[in-house]
């Protein structure tokens, strides 16, 4: 039986660099017999003695040589070595006297050497302990050196050892950049005191104002702190801006590393501490690279999909790729017929048909007009209810074949994940076909035609719009978009983004939600391709859900008093068809009576 890895214990725990080597940990702590400063005197004195020695030898040497080996050059240094101590010449060579003033204790030439020989020992052990100390750098030497960098940047903050990727930094308002800059996803909530960051990588993209931009870098007044600009001032000269959105789930003790000099990355890597192989948080681990979706609990919201999953996936995608020309045809006749840009798609199975003919009705009662509505039943029970209704139809009984009729009993469940492959098939062909779509589910129902909101000219143009969800788990993040409710702009954008969504079949029989994989695709693709995606935000009164049923009861009242703008309500947050209809009811938007489909196609 093989036991599961122990954390390492507090004593013996120490950091390494590269491979841990088991052989070596016991060794790691020891201390060194004969420490680093030790070595320095010992290599520094050796080196003055070794030198000092060499000189004295060769002094020596010439004190003992005979006379001959003295005799005086022609020149200046000739002339003077043939001079006695009167001025004369001595005419016979080093004499007695010469030589003593060379080796005499107080000789001229004698102090000239020593000082030459200290001089050249003291160089030649400076050289040697800045080589050293560069090898083993100290704290003071660490100083040191950023003294000279602060010196050369100017900025006590920002030194030279960062300032090829950081040379400064401004305060605004985060209200006032999301205003400014519309990132698309969901804004929280009472955010009027909080500021964002901006850093800044040259001081050409530092704000134009001298004072700001001295104030940013931290070279006035340092009591001043970092200059609180608006973002409009902070961003005048910034060619590019990268946008990095920050929470701390769970709230831990975070850190954030941020990289210079490296090749560039649109990607936020996730390190955590805790066991390689099972389990979540552990401080008693180093840090080790994480999934984005592995919870402080050890939950994984992002496994790989296995291989039934991938069988599944296989075989669907196969019927669908097979016989796609065809149904592309056929649909196509249909969209034609409809003569609109913009079409309201829907799908559904038998077993959510009570709700669908409550969108109906409400919708009819309230004088809208349904020709642009588009039903994908996924039985034929549903497809006769649907054009008893008076509604269009397309049936393809080759991939609607693998749902269910029954309705989910709960969100999640197998039959539930099952329709979630009718979802993405529906919206696939219509955007691939060049229209413009609005897709729902059947849980909705209309105060206002919701495609007045997004054909107005003064709407800015995303790709897509999603009704928030309004739940904040990480599997969600950073959109939160609702996939029961969205708007989407045909495309070469959005259609790879669909055809992306198709194809990850097996992700979507994983995690039981094909919400959660659009989310992640809608991320990659903006950051890949530019993707432009707006969240209607919860906060928006135009188009609320199941959130705010559940806990907003002031924005559910103003609903049910007709004082609210609202334009749609998506039953959303709710676990089952019994339960929404019953919710429905509870806000006066449920149907009274419901009959047999050839009962709705009489009364019709």
């Amino acid at each position: 039986m093989t036991l599961p890895p122990q954390p390492p214990s507090s004593r013996s725990r120490t950091i390494h660099s590269g491979n841990h080597h088991p052989t070596s940990s016991s060794s790691s702590t020891k201390r060194p017999l004969v420490k680093t400063i030790t070595w320095l005197l010992i290599v520094a004195c050796s080196s003055f003695l070794s030198f000092y020695s060499g000189v004295w030898t060769g002094i020596q040497a010439a004190s003992s040589s005979s006379d001959d080996d003295c005799v005086p050059k022609s020149g200046v240094g000739g002339s003077l070595a043939g001079l006695n101590s009167n001025g004369a010449s001595s005419g016979g060579g080093c004499t007695a006297a010469c030589l003593a003033e060379v080796a005499k204790e107080n000789g001229e030439l004698q102090r000239k050497v020593e000082v030459l020989a200290q001089q050249k020992v003291k160089e030649e052990m400076q050289n040697k302990l800045e080589q050293l100390c560069s090898n083993y750098p100290t704290s003071n030497s660490r100083n040191n050196k950023t003294k000279n960098n602060n010196g050369s940047s100017g900025s006590n903050l920002f030194t030279k050892s960062i300032s090829h990727f950081a040379t400064g930094l401004t305060r605004v308002s985060k209200d006032d950049l999301m205003n400014t800059f519309d990132f698309g996803v969901p804004p929280n909530p009472n955010t009027q005191d909080l500021d964002a960051l901006i850093l800044y990588n040259k001081k050409e993209a530092l704000p134009s104002d001298e004072t700001i931009a001295k104030q940013a870098r931290y070279e006035d007044d340092n009591s001043v702190g970092l200059p609180f600009v608006s973002a409009t001032t902070a961003t005048e000269n910034c060619d590019t801006m990268n946008v990095v959105l920050m929470n701390n789930p769970g709230d831990t003790r975070q850190c954030f590393a941020l990289v210079g000099g490296q090749y560039q990355s649109y990607h936020v890597q996730r390190w955590m501490r805790r066991n390689p192989k099972y389990g979540g948080l552990n401080v008693e681990y180093p840090l080790i690279l994480t999934s984005r979706g592995l919870t402080q609990s050890g939950r994984d919201e992002f496994p790989p999909p296995g291989t039934s999953h991938v069988k599944d996936h296989q075989e669907i995608l196969t019927v669908y790729l097979n016989n796609q020309v065809d149904i592309k045809s056929r649909l196509k006749m249909i969209l034609d017929k409809m003569n609109s840009k913009t079409v309201v798609v829907l799908t559904c199975n038998h077993g959510q048909s009570e709700l669908l003919l409550n969108f109906v009705c409400s919708s009819k009662a309230r004088g809208f007009d349904l020709s642009n509505v588009l039903v994908f039943p996924t039985d034929i029970e549903t497809k006769e209810l649907a054009e008893g209704m008076g509604l269009a139809t397309f049936y393809e009984e080759k991939i609607m074949a693998s749902v269910p009729k029954n309705e989910a009993n709960y969100y999640g469940d197998k039959i539930f994940t099952r329709v979630m492959f009718a979802k993405v098939v529906c919206v696939q062909l219509v955007n691939e076909l060049g229209k413009d779509l609005l897709f729902q589910d059947v849980d909705v129902v209309w105060y206002q035609n919701p495609l007045e909101y997004f054909h107005d000219s003064s709407l800015t143009e995303f790709d897509i719009y999603f009704q928030d969800d309004g739940s904040r788990q990480e599997r969600y993040a950073p959109y939160s978009a609702n996939s029961g409710f969205y708007f989407v702009r045909s495309n070469d954008k959005t259609k790879y983004l669909f055809r992306s969504l198709l194809y990850s079949s097996d992700l979507i029989n994983k995690w039981y939600s094909h919400q959660q994989v659009l989310i992640a695709l809608l991320s990659e693709t903006s950051s890949l391709m530019g993707l432009t995606v707006k969240i209607l935000s919860k906060e928006m009164e135009e188009f609320p859900g199941g959130v705010q049923y559940h806990r907003n009861k002031d924005a559910l009242k103003k609903i049910m008093s007709a004082e609210s703008k609202a334009i749609i309500f998506h039953m959303s947050w709710t676990n089952n068809k019994d339960n929404k209809l019953k919710f429905f009811q509870q806000m006066g938007e449920c149907l009274e009576w419901l009959g047999t489909s050839s009962e709705v196609k009489e009364f019709w």
